[in-house]
Parts: C-alpha cells; structure tokens; sequence
C-alpha cells in the first residue's frame, strides 16, 4: 500500500510543501483534518470511540469524524471520503458541507499540529462503522457528552470541537 501523501501549511493554512503521512507524524508538521459534527434525531451528536490499532490517540472519544486532508484535496472532499469509507454515509456534497462550515479550530501537542475545518451535518440515516477506524459509535445529549468527556479519554482536538461549537449554539 502507497503511504498517503499530506500537504504541510503555515500558520495561515497556506500550502508549503508535500510529506508523507509518516513524516508529518514524525516531525509534527502542521497539516489539515476535517471535522465534521453529526447531528441525529433529537438533536443528538455522534461520539465514536476511535480504534484502538490508530496510530494517535487510540481508544479515545471523539465527536463525529475527523478526517486527514490528503495532498491536494479539500477539507470538504477529505470530509465526504471520510464520512463514506467511515460511517457509510452518502449524499453529503461539496456544496451542502460549505454551507454546513462552522469554524476553524488549531490544535497542538508534542504529537500532532492540525489546523482543522469544522463542520455540522444533520444526519439520521443509517451508519456502518467501518472496524478499522472505531470501535464504537453512539448518540449523545451535551450533557451525556460533558460527562464521557471528564471520565474517560477524549481526543482534545475533538473536545476544543465540541466546546466551540457549543458557544454557537
């Protein structure tokens, strides 16, 4: 299998150059993941429990999908791949996913930088959770989610997510 190919970009989300995902890891080089917060019937979110053979963060919560940016594509290209192979949710297009942005987050650690894209998808349809990717997935009010996220791990990019999009609300 060919190693996915990631555009690195500076602190204005502009492009710098080309690296593999192994040296994006490595080097913790700022890269581009879309969010997207899916909301079900009754105003739900999905939590999803990441799998635990991911290579960050496994085994932790986090809110919807979160999805790399691959070199060249777009945040709500990256975000559609996601939800298709992810969740087995189709139909969401370019065009309902840029009228669906929320807002723009930053998230660093000594283990990763992403400048992420989010976005909000009103979904209650069927989902197939692809095993490689999570291990569980579910529907929950705020306050259920406030809760997971104090007693167990949370990814953080998904929690600054979560609470912006909140202060929207």
């Amino acid at each position: 299998m060919e190693e996915e190919i990631l555009d690195v970009v500076d602190e204005k989300d502009q492009f710098v150059r080309k690296a593999t995902r192994k040296e994006v890891r490595e080097k913790v080089l700022l890269h581009r993941v879309a969010r997207v917060i899916i909301i079900g019937k009754n105003s739900e979110l999905l939590i999803q429990k990441r799998s635990i053979m991911k290579d960050m963060f496994p085994g932790y919560y986090d809110i919807g999908l979160a999805e790399t940016v691959k070199s060249g594509e777009g945040y709500e290209s990256a975000a559609m791949r996601g939800l298709m192979e992810e969740f087995g949710i189709y139909g969401a297009s370019n065009i309902r996913l840029t009228l669906s942005f929320l807002f723009r987050i930053k998230y660093e650690s000594s283990q990763t930088r992403e400048i992420c894209k989010v976005y909000e998808l009103f979904y209650d349809g069927k989902i197939t959770a692809q095993k490689e990717e999570i291990d569980d997935f579910k529907f929950l009010g705020i306050q259920d989610i406030r809760k997971l996220a104090k007693d167990k791990p949370f990814h953080p990019a998904g929690l600054i997510a979560f609470n912006k999009y909140l202060e929207l609300k």
